[in-house]
């Protein structure tokens, strides 16, 4: 029989053939080995930071422990990991728009408005008149006609946030409190009280109490700020620790046996003109009372000395190194004060809230001085 043979070369083109396939082989098995000791390594270095990180924890919190033993204070173990995280630092500008647009919602009939001295708007309508400051006073006294009156608490406080709601203000249960203003039935009226709240965050200083006398005729006074929040990078807060707040209020004249706990709270810092900045604080509840800790500066003042209606009559607290997340140096409105680098200068006193709070100086104290 006759026996052909491959050309020489197709016999070389198949050797090859032959012989790169294992090659291959071997190369793909190395890559994929490679892989797997990367991600053990990567899942070791993630252990270690983790490791890194419940020890840090555990010392600090073993350090704190410490402080407030030698005060002989107790605390709950939740207050640390409250404590951790610093609330933001928003500013906002009052939204004109809103304003009006909760005005006409509450008047009827032809809507007048105009502007009245100390940058003040009023609205009036057949059915009463509104009043708005550039500062966020609200004085509403109109007549709830077209509503059912309430015979209860529940209706009165449903009723007022239909009302709200029609102006796009929407305020959660849990920020609103409704009493009878006198005994026995609801026929003598209601008060509800309104708090307001910053993302989710209760405002101190600011909220609305709502007087519903019979016939439906409402009083609203209090203090309330419109317009969108706008993060604020405060360099500040870069190097803030939950040690250094606890060593602030523990330096304080704050007298108290137990820290039952903590909760993130804003005070308003009025600037001019509308312009608003949230002074981020810690109220700590205790024994003898709330507390509220300024953590820019580490006063500490009693939470009752807070009043809900705020007046403008001191100067603003300036905010080092403030910036938005855009990289810019604070927003320029008109009439806003301005340094020699163009930056916005904010608030210079962080409890700006006109009520004195923190008037006698000796509260003032710095994790510096301390340290």
């Amino acid at each position: 029989m006759k026996q052909f043979h491959l050309p020489k070369q197709n016999r070389l083109k198949r050797k090859q053939e032959t012989t790169h396939v294992p090659v291959w082989g071997r190369v793909r098995t190395a890559c994929i080995a490679i892989l797997l000791v990367c991600n053990v390594l990567l899942l070791a270095v993630l252990g270690c930071v983790k490791g890194y990180d419940a020890y840090v924890s555990h010392r600090t919190q073993t350090y704190m422990d410490a402080m407030l033993a030698q005060r002989g204070i107790l605390c709950g173990s939740s207050v640390y990991g409250v404590l951790e995280d610093s609330p933001e630092v928003y500013t906002m500008h009052a939204d004109s728009a809103a304003q009006e647009a909760f005005a006409r919602a509450l008047l009827t009939g032809t809507v007048t408005s105009g502007a009245e001295k100390g940058n003040t708007m009023v609205w009036t309508g057949e059915n009463g008149s509104v009043s708005w400051a550039s500062s966020g006073e609200l004085d509403a006294q109109v007549g709830l006609y077209s509503e059912p009156e309430p015979a209860t608490a529940e209706q009165a406080q449903k009723l007022l946030r239909r009302v709200l709601a029609k102006a796009g203000i929407d305020v959660p249960d849990k920020w609103m409190e409704t009493t009878p203003l006198g005994e026995g039935s609801g026929n003598n009226g209601f008060t509800i009280t309104i708090r307001q709240e910053l993302e989710g965050t209760q405002l101190l200083g600011c909220g609305l109490t709502a007087v519903l006398e019979p016939g439906n005729e409402l009083t609203l006074t209090g203090t309330w700020c419109t317009g969108e929040p706008e993060r604020m990078n405060v360099r500040a807060l870069e190097t803030y620790s939950a040690e250094q707040a606890l060593f602030q209020l523990l330096g304080s004249q704050a007298t108290f046996a137990q820290i039952i706990s903590v909760q993130p709270v804003y005070v308003l810092s009025d600037k001019s003109g509308g312009r608003f900045t949230t002074i981020p604080c810690w109220r700590f509840s205790t024994e003898n009372g709330d507390y509220v800790l300024n953590i820019l500066t580490g006063d500490v003042v009693a939470s009752a000395d807070i009043d809900t209606n705020r007046t403008d009559s001191r100067e603003p607290l300036d905010l080092d190194d403030a910036y938005n997340d855009d990289g810019s140096t604070g927003i320029v409105q008109d009439g806003a004060d301005i340094d020699e680098t163009g930056t916005d200068i904010l608030p210079e006193d962080a409890w700006d809230t006109g009520t004195d709070a923190d008037t006698d100086g000796e509260l003032d104290r710095s994790w510096d001085e301390e340290g």
